[in-house]
């Protein structure tokens, strides 16, 4: 797995990271990296309670319950903007359609930025 050093225009163009103070924003970028995965390959599970927030950088993700397709989020989309499956225990499986990159962070982290 490659990764690399975000860029702040990158976390801008989600949200809520968008409304974040210069500062904050700052301090997210130095313990954010874009991770790569595999097409076909799992971000996470349905029923995973993990303290972790994704979001999509590039590429496409089927979003699957009970191993039924609900739906898909490509990178750039409206619906890319928010974090993937952000509810716990996590309502869905998120399996890489084709290879992407994604950024993960920890939402403890993120909910003290936030405030």
């Amino acid at each position: 797995m490659d990764d690399r050093p975000i860029d702040l225009a990158i976390l801008k163009t989600f949200s809520p990271l968008d409304g974040l103070k210069a500062e904050n924003l700052h301090a997210l970028a130095r313990k954010t990296q874009i991770l790569e995965l595999g097409a076909g390959r799992v971000l996470f599970k349905q029923g995973d309670t993990d303290k972790r927030t994704f979001y999509l950088v590039a590429g496409k993700v089927e979003l699957r319950a009970d191993d039924k397709l609900i739906g898909t989020v490509r990178a750039g989309s409206p619906e890319a903007r928010a974090a993937l499956a952000p509810g716990l225990p996590r309502k869905f499986t998120a399996r890489a359609a084709i290879d992407l990159e994604y950024i993960v962070i920890d939402s403890d982290l993120l909910d003290v930025l936030l405030t």
